[in-house]
Formats: C-alpha cells, sequence, structure tokens
C-alpha cells in the first residue's frame, strides 16, 4: 500500500487533494448502509460536472451506474463502508444512528491524504460535525459539513452516486435471494411492499431476514404481531 508521500508524489506537489462523502440507505429497514468517499484533485472536480454528476436522486439507476464507472476513472481513490443490518444493530445496542455514520465517515477520511472533506450531514445539526472532527485521527484536514451536501458540491454528488449503486446491487441480491416471497420493495419503513415482504416472511419463519434491521420499528411492529398470532394459534391448539 502507497505511503500518504508515494501517494502525493503520484498526484504532484502542487496538487490540491478534496474528498467528497455520502451515504445511502441509512433510513430502510431493509439491506445495509453504505458510506463511501470520492478522493480527487481539486482541479479534476470540473470534469464531474461535464460528465453530468449530481445528487444520486435526481439520476436514473442506468444513468447511477454508468456514472459510477466514469466517477472511478477521474476519481484517485474511492472508498466504501458498507454496514450491514447485523452490524448496525449490535451498534445501536450502545451508540445511535448518527455516531455509527460518523464512525464510518471517520475511517474514510483517516484512509485518505485530501486537505479538504465536504460531505453531506445526516441532518443541520453542527454537533455531529464537531464529533467527527474529535474522532479522525489525522489532523490539518478543514472539513465542511453541510445538509444536502450532494446538491452542492460534485464530489460529494459522486460519492453519493457511488454509495446509492452499491446498495442498489445489494439490493438487488437480496431480491434474488427471497425471489419466492415476491416484491420486497425498496428497503424503506413506508414502502407498503417491503413491510408486506417482512410480515410474510416472518409468518412463514417466526423471525425476519437477516437482511432486516430488527432494532428498526418497522421490525419490533412486525414481530410483535407475529409473536401474538403464534401465541393465539398456540392457544387455540391447545384448547382443542
Amino acid at each position: 500500500m502507497n505511503t500518504d508521500m508515494e501517494r502525493r508524489k503520484e498526484m504532484g506537489k502542487e496538487s490540491k487533494v478534496i474528498l467528497g462523502i455520502d451515504e445511502a440507505g441509512r433510513g430502510p429497514v431493509l439491506g445495509p448502509m453504505v458510506i463511501a468517499g470520492v478522493e480527487i484533485e481539486k482541479e479534476k472536480e470540473e470534469m464531474l460536472k461535464s460528465i453530468g454528476v449530481k445528487d444520486s436522486k435526481q439520476l436514473s439507476k442506468r444513468k447511477r451506474e454508468e456514472l459510477k464507472e466514469e466517477i472511478e476513472k477521474i476519481a484517485k481513490n474511492c472508498f466504501v463502508e458498507i454496514i450491514y443490518p447485523w452490524k448496525i444493530d449490535h451498534l445501536l445496542k450502545k451508540i445511535n444512528l448518527n455516531y455509527v455514520e460518523m464512525q464510518a465517515m471517520a475511517r474514510i477520511i483517516n484512509s485518505s491524504i485530501c486537505d479538504l472533506v465536504y460531505l453531506d450531514l445526516p441532518s443541520t445539526s453542527k454537533r455531529f460535525l464537531e464529533e467527527l472532527k474529535n474522532i479522525i485521527s489525522r489532523r490539518g484536514v478543514k472539513i465542511i459539513g453541510e445538509h444536502k451536501a450532494d446538491e452542492k458540491f460534485p464530489v460529494v454528488s459522486a460519492a453519493s452516486i457511488v454509495a446509492k449503486v452499491i446498495r442498489d446491487k445489494e439490493m438487488d441480491e437480496i431480491k434474488r435471494k427471497y425471489a419466492d416471497y415476491g416484491d420486497i420493495g425498496s428497503g424503506y419503513p413506508a414502502d407498503e411492499r417491503t413491510a408486506s415482504f417482512l410480515t410474510r416472511y416472518f409468518d412463514e419463519n417466526g423471525e425476519l431476514p437477516i437482511e432486516a434491521r430488527k432494532s428498526w420499528a418497522t421490525s419490533k411492529a412486525i414481530m410483535n404481531v407475529g409473536e401474538q398470532k403464534q401465541l393465539f394459534s398456540f392457544s387455540k391448539e391447545k384448547s382443542k
């Protein structure tokens, strides 16, 4: 692995290195949360604009996949943290979701040789940014965090695209795995298809799939109703 000094020599002594960080899948009840970082030379930022990089939510799935390949050609490095549901559930016993995301962002920043970081904040809270600065091991790195930064900074938009493409691939695998259960939806709690899938799975198996976040309110409600159904069924059988 190249040292920071070796990587800077490859880039050129005068190059300023910037890093954009964003996530995909923070809120879903199904599937992982993906945090991505895209590291580029500052002067290549215009190249991201020229290929059509923008907030991943404004792009089709196919376009995101095409752009991810182009982004990887422009970027000096792409960093990815995939936090699976069981890991999220485990971590949430000790810390909140903001801190889970913060730790992943810190690992990406610590792995980068950037001078400047742009990141999309999960909220408008300045506390998140201050706590992030306190847990990174690198010093002298400037961090600019804004809510909806993926709409303002091309390098963050690029990170949002990388994160979304990787999460989409993870969700595609889940869809293939549970094809016999029908449409699993988007994975978000408000999606009736997702709630129906989780309910069907629990009713048939007595537990939720490993890809579901058990600590989410949606999961707890489904498990509670399912357990009540099982208890009623058992009592009914016993009374015969």
